[in-house]
């Protein structure tokens, strides 16, 4: 038994020792992963040359780690690879039946396409406009009544998140996960009255957009100055009764809590059908179908900006129910849903760009359980490198000294220029991905990778900063 203990021991060490291949760079990583922030953290390390696809840095970049928002790397560069950068979805107003004499005798029917993009505020896309659109269209084909209903054909049922979502997380707006139908980046703003004292109770003011037949119940109390924003909102994705929680500081002005839109399919109708009322249009009700119908007249069409501006802006600002749509584009298609995104199909998809050995839940990082290694994803940057361009694959990635949240990744640093950089943090997890350029004018992609560590975001930042900096001034 002893002997084979040694074995087993002495594979293992090979193993660990077989991963590793620091070089050069040995005495800087050891002090990063000393530091004290990480010091009982998972940490990997990959560099390799982005034109060669050699790996010139490995520590433990074959561990698997939670990989956060950088799992939308796969989605966004993908779907440039699959559909093209100059793919473009499309919503469709159509209606049923007949009109006659300014009645509808007939339906008036949505199909959408998954777009995630629509009235969308991170986007700069104005929801009142795209609603004002829609009502002038059907008013300028003549319609003042409609016999029918306003219907939501939708293209099969899908349960818009995985399970294994935080349950903390599905209520607010960076968890709605993605619909056949988004608007609004699927997003509730909830307004509260706070206090200037400590541990007093808030007051709902208002909630845009308002949506009927949705019941709030706020527990929110205010906390100490400076503590942020520590409310959440606790619901399923299908619920009309919602709970907000936590805490928001102190303070005189309004607080604006950012909610989860409930069944945004839904939700869109019972705004659009107060909007036709209002201007006139008298309609039956609403209704959500399943099914998609063979119609022959539109009255509106909505096209999204080019695929390229979609998934720049899911990088740029970590949009998760962006990348969710895109992983329900790529991997379900036109096949009518009917339940979870299946994972086993993810998978599939994802071999040949050479995550055979990973676990992938979910389209955008959110969940826990989603595995992937720091080795794969600097090979897949280096295999898109060949599949669409040095060009085109910095332009989809954030760039340093410009983009969205990199904006922050090396702020007042002179070597910030020279890097293209998708973050991706959720609790105790802190990742870097990307492609830098060093001292040498040679690209290099890279990812570092760390989790479980017990200190602060911004301490682990600066760490992985720093330890960035040094593989760019020497390779």
């Amino acid at each position: 038994m002893k002997n084979i203990f040694l074995i087993i021991t002495f594979l293992s060490l090979f193993s660990i020792l077989a991963q590793e291949k620091t070089g050069k760079f040995s005495t800087e990583i050891q002090k990063f992963v000393q530091t004290l922030e990480l010091k009982h953290a998972h940490c990997g390390i990959s560099v390799r040359e982005l034109i060669s696809g050699k790996e010139v840095v490995n520590f433990h970049a074959n561990n698997s780690f939670a990989p956060a928002s950088n799992l939308k790397l796969l989605y966004t560069l993908a779907a440039i690879d699959k559909l093209g950068k100059d793919f473009h979805y499309k919503t469709r107003l159509l209606y049923s039946g007949e009109i006659t004499d300014g009645i509808l005798n007939g339906d008036l029917v949505f199909q959408p396409s998954g777009d995630p993009s629509f009235a969308s505020i991170r986007m700069k896309e104005d929801l009142e406009k795209q609603l004002a659109s829609i009502v002038a269209s059907i008013k300028k084909k003549g319609i003042k009544q409609v016999k029918g209903k306003l219907v939501m054909e939708l293209n099969g049922w899908r349960y818009p998140l995985p399970g294994s979502i935080p349950i903390e997380d599905v209520g607010n707006y960076y968890g709605t996960g993605a619909w056949d139908f988004n608007f609004n980046d699927n997003r509730l703003d909830v307004y509260l009255q706070r206090s200037e004292q400590e541990n007093q109770p808030t007051t709902i003011l208002k909630i845009y957009p308002q949506v009927k037949g949705v019941k709030y119940i706020n527990k929110v109390k205010t906390a100490a100055a400076g503590t942020g924003d520590e409310s959440y909102v606790y619901a399923a994705p299908f619920d009309d009764e919602r709970y907000i929680l936590g805490t928001i500081p102190v303070g005189i002005k309004t607080f604006k809590v950012k909610a989860g839109m409930p069944n945004p399919p839904l939700s869109f109708l019972k705004i659009l059908r107060d909007k036709l009322l209002a201007s006139g249009v008298s309609i039956e009700g609403i209704q959500i179908k399943n099914t998609r119908g063979d119609y022959s007249h539109q009255i509106w069409q909505y096209t999204s900006r080019p695929l390229l501006d979609i998934v720049k802006t899911t990088n740029d600002y970590s949009m998760n129910h962006f990348s969710e749509a895109l992983a329900w584009t790529l991997i379900q298609g036109d096949e009518p849903a009917d339940g979870y995104l299946d994972k086993q199909k993810i998978h599939s998809f994802f071999t040949p760009y050479g995550f055979a050995e990973a676990d992938i839940e979910d389209g955008s990082g959110l969940a826990p359980d989603n595995l992937v290694e720091p080795a794969q994803m600097t090979q897949f940057l280096s295999l898109m490198n060949k599949k669409l361009g040095k060009k085109l694959l910095l332009d989809i990635l954030p760039y340093g000294a410009v983009d969205g949240y990199a904006k922050y990744f090396l702020r007042n640093n002179r070597w910030q220029t020279r890097v293209w950089v998708k973050s991706g943090s959720v609790s105790k997890v802190r990742n870097y991905t990307g492609v830098f350029r060093a001292k040498s004018g040679k690209y290099y992609a890279f990812s570092v990778m760390t989790n479980f560590f017990t200190g602060k975001h911004k301490d682990v930042r600066k760490s992985i900063e720093k330890l960035l900096v040094g593989f760019m001034q020497a390779l």
